[in-house]
């Protein structure tokens, strides 16, 4: 709670309410909470499913239906995300709107498989009581909050509306079960947007807690490409010692990924207008996530296939424009992250470096070049390789820099 001297003061007892964090205008830090570790988690497995699925279709359907059945997920993380930034408590009370959540997220995992058929209606459900739950949260703030008010009136009116259309896509057939799906997620995405001006009238968000808490879910969606690597290796009868450097590769691609994504992101805060948050949060990490996840999909591919002269067309593909739309969208984030005095990067050309070797990657994907896996990873490398060297060259360059932010190395 926030005292008359406007300090922020534990609350006690077993059941808590959800009140405003100030922390940010008190210039406190803030920490990733255990539970919320534990609370992603659920959502890695779904998201694994979902990849699985990806791996095993690589087509136009597959992608559409990872497209689908990924960005329900998504949204739910980042719906509960923001819900705990506002109002999170140490009370039982959280713990059990947690546990709820949890459970419901396991239930988009089991339905994820066959989500867009059989498993549909389980799918759809699963999604409707994950984000009802929300809106019951989001109600509490409300009550207890009268700031928050405005803001939970528009978010009630869009997320609802949103709901409904899930609701209804039950009794629809496919493919316009799916145009409703569709059509909700777009509304969640869009109903922040009309909240925007209302919100800066809140406290603002933890420039300490919310990075690290986008941070840490994006290690554990990069763990996808270490599985795809190792599962590609488990998939040979007989591994060779080629078979064995390739899936070495790709754990290498996933830690080159890593690299950027820490270096240039992870240890600097976004611009803290509420416009800028929503830009880099729901807007830039969506792809890149996205791009995280499909590339573990494409490494299990591209490492099962080792041990052919030519890599499959779909598995070339699929890796490489999954990278270059990861390396992008991590342009476009640091394209809203705060710029200390002595940040060693420089403000367009590290962006605009990502863009172009993104492309390259893209380019190289596109190319009937008839590579092997092993030629086709060491272009990649070798491409992602160019942002590596900045960011350390950048960094170690500049002593005065390494009070900007926590290098990551």
């Amino acid at each position: 709670m926030k005292n008359e001297s406007g300090v922020c003061e534990p609350q006690h007892g077993w059941w808590q309410k959800p009140m405003l964090h100030f922390e940010e205008e008190q210039g406190a830090h803030r920490k990733v909470a255990w539970i919320e570790l534990f609370y992603d988690l659920v959502f890695v497995v779904a998201i694994a499913q979902i990849a699985h699925q990806l791996a095993a279709h690589l087509d136009w359907a597959g992608a559409g239906t990872f497209l689908i059945l990924f960005l329900p997920v998504w949204w739910t993380w980042i719906s509960g995300t923001v819900y705990n930034e506002r109002f999170e408590s140490r009370g039982i009370e959280n713990r059990v709107f947690f546990l709820s959540q949890m459970i419901t997220v396991g239930g988009l995992a089991f339905f994820a498989h066959h989500g867009t058929g059989h498993n549909s209606t389980g799918f759809a459900l699963s999604f409707v009581v994950a984000n009802l739950i929300i809106q019951v949260l989001w109600i509490r703030g409300g009550i207890h909050n009268p700031a928050f008010r405005p803001v939970m009136k528009r978010y009630l009116i869009g997320f609802l509306a949103s709901i409904a259309l899930w609701v209804v896509s039950i009794w629809v057939p496919a493919p316009f079960k799916f145009v409703l799906w569709g059509a909700g997620v777009a509304g969640m995405f869009i109903t922040p947007m009309f909240t925007l001006n209302l919100q800066e009238k809140l406290p603002r968000f933890s420039s300490s807690k919310m990075p690290e808490r986008y941070g840490l879910f994006t290690i554990i969606v990069l763990g996808e490409a270490i599985v795809g690597s190792i599962n590609g290796m488990a998939a040979h009868e007989h591994l060779h010692l080629g078979d064995a450097i390739v899936g070495a590769l790709g754990i290498a691609l996933a830690f080159s990924l890593w690299w950027i994504y820490f270096d240039f992101i992870a240890r600097r805060v976004p611009r803290p207008r509420r416009w800028n948050v929503f830009l880099w949060g729901a807007v830039g990490h969506t792809p890149m996530v996205l791009g995280l996840v499909a590339t573990g999909a494409a490494l299990l591919n591209v490492v099962a296939h080792s041990n052919h002269d030519q890599l499959p067309r779909e598995a070339q593909l699929l890796l490489g424009f999954s990278i270059a739309l990861s390396l992008i969208s991590i342009a476009f984030i640091e394209t809203r992250l705060a710029r200390h005095e002595h940040e060693p990067t420089h403000p367009w050309l590290s962006p605009a470096m990502k863009v172009l070797t993104g492309l390259a990657i893209a380019g190289v994907a596109i190319a009937p070049l008839g590579l092997p896996a092993i030629a086709f990873m060491l272009i990649l490398l070798g491409l992602l390789g160019v942002n590596m060297f900045y960011g350390a060259w950048s960094w170690f360059r500049k002593p005065e820099a390494h009070d900007v932010g926590h290098y990551v190395g």
